[in-house]
């Protein structure tokens, strides 16, 4: 089947989906016919149409409906999908293979987790709309594509509260944000935290769920059997495999709650007495530590990748432990 096929008879029914519009070229975004798509928002729109080997393809993003243009065709007018089927034989192109199309299961499993869907939108339902800020504000970071199931998208900041309602008083903006899942070695919820996308002062705003349960981001996903690298911020694990985010939890209470081996990476902000005291603590612990070389300017591992600096290679040749990571340190450090 040729798409020119497939494209003029989506644009002979076009007119029957909801909200339909083109994304980009051989994207084509509206609501799904199939399950009726949100029933609380109007405006959502989470199923596609994409190319694939010359061919257009349906997925819808909320009920999971997947098939060949021509079973959603066929599905939807019998008669025009005959006409269909009459067109591409006669252009010698029809076949009847169906894509084998995988999706990833969602890992949530208890009652807290699976109501996320009711408050956010998981950043993979939006990544074919390069027009929505969340997806921008990604894109722009180099976020890669395969990490947008681990963030959400919050259209109003306030409703995070719903979630933990003893945060609905302090929580005074509507603004839109990201929003990065803190979970538990079990996969129990236990915090969000929330990422300013428009230039808010507040860059964070972050929720727990229990207030005794240290907030570790990815520890849920690691492999306890390798070296897990451990980073300040939840965007900055994403461009390390096997990492966590300490987001502010102190390398003490990290070392009395994690048992393997570790690697701590700091901003590289030589002046900064706080990180210069963590990081001297990692090493008087003997823990491995990244100390960065000095023609490094970028602040963190986020603003070294926007640099197109080569951040793996950079950590594997400057990761010091012992007297020779505090010699390092002390020709490191400004204060």
């Amino acid at each position: 089947m040729s798409l020119y096929v497939d494209q003029k008879y989506l644009n002979l029914i076009s007119n029957r989906l909801p909200l339909f519009k083109k994304k980009k070229d051989n994207t084509y975004n509206c609501r799904c016919i199939i399950c009726g798509d949100s029933k609380k928002k109007k405006s959502k729109a989470r199923g596609y149409f994409f190319s694939n080997k010359n061919k257009l393809f349906y997925k819808c993003f909320n009920c999971d409906a997947a098939m060949a243009f021509s079973s959603f065709l066929k599905n939807l007018d019998q008669n025009l999908y005959n006409e269909y089927n009459m067109e591409n034989y006669s252009d010698k192109h029809f076949s009847s293979n169906k894509p084998t199309i995988k999706f990833e299961q969602p890992k949530f499993k208890s009652k807290k987790q699976k109501q996320l869907d009711s408050v956010l939108t998981n950043l993979k339902d939006l990544e074919w709309d390069d027009e929505h800020e969340a997806v921008k504000f990604c894109k722009a970071r180099k976020i890669p594509i395969d990490k947008f199931n681990q963030i959400y998208f919050i259209d109003d900041i306030s409703k995070i509260s719903y979630f933990n309602e003893d945060y609905r008083a302090s929580i005074k903006t509507k603004e839109p944000r990201i929003v990065f899942p803190f979970y538990d070695e079990k996969q129990n919820l236990t915090g969000l935290t929330c990422r300013a996308i428009r230039g808010e002062a507040l860059r964070y705003i972050t929720i727990k769920i229990k207030d005794d349960q240290p907030l570790i981001y990815g520890l849920e996903s690691i492999d306890s059997k390798k070296i897990v690298n451990v980073v300040e911020g939840p965007i900055d694990s994403l461009f390390l495999d096997n990492s966590i985010a300490i987001a502010g939890t102190s390398l003490h209470k990290l070392s009395s709650i994690i048992y393997f081996n570790m690697k701590i990476i700091y901003d590289n902000q030589p002046r900064n007495k706080q990180v210069c005291d963590q990081i001297e603590k990692a090493i008087d612990n003997q823990h491995w530590v990244v100390i960065w070389p000095q023609n490094i300017v970028e602040k963190d591992i986020n603003d070294m990748v926007k640099s197109n600096i080569n951040v793996e290679k950079i950590i594997k040749e400057n990761t010091f432990t012992g007297l020779h990571a505090k010699m390092q340190f002390m020709g490191w450090k400004r204060i």
